[in-house]
């Protein structure tokens, strides 16, 4: 059944691909491609793409892919420094630059702020090691 899944999924699997994945070169450097890809993405939504949609598509962050990128009811103390640096800065509805954590390139978008609580969407792209 999930060999089954995979079979259907395949197509849409590589017409989701962005321009930096397509143009990867064997034996490159993998952290470098990461941001590259996670660079592409964060203009498409910077384009009006849905960054929900793209999250959906690419997040490598399986705690939030299913809910397109978001954690609701964020404190401060919760993420890593870098990840609270760059979503606490913003404005909602403002879109950071992409930064990197232990985890990977990451860019977030702030969906609303309650003081010291928020509501966030990011994409990660974990970097292969």
């Amino acid at each position: 059944m999930k060999q089954l899944l995979l079979l259907m999924l395949f197509p849409f699997m590589l017409q989701a691909q962005t321009p930096a994945e397509k143009n990867e070169s064997i034996g490159g450097d993998p952290k470098k491609e990461a941001r590259e890809k996670l660079e592409a993405i964060r203009q498409r939504v910077l384009n009006g793409e849905s960054m929900a949609v793209l999250a959906t598509l690419y997040t490598q962050d399986l705690g939030s892919a299913k809910t397109g990128g978001v954690y609701y009811n964020v404190a401060r103390g919760q993420f890593v420094p870098e990840f609270e640096a760059a979503a606490f800065n913003l404005t909602p509805g403002g879109i950071s630059e992409v930064f990197e954590t232990q985890y990977g390139f990451h860019f977030v978008q702030l969906i609303a702020r309650r003081g010291d609580v928020i509501d966030v969407r990011h994409i990660l792209i974990a970097i292969p090691k």
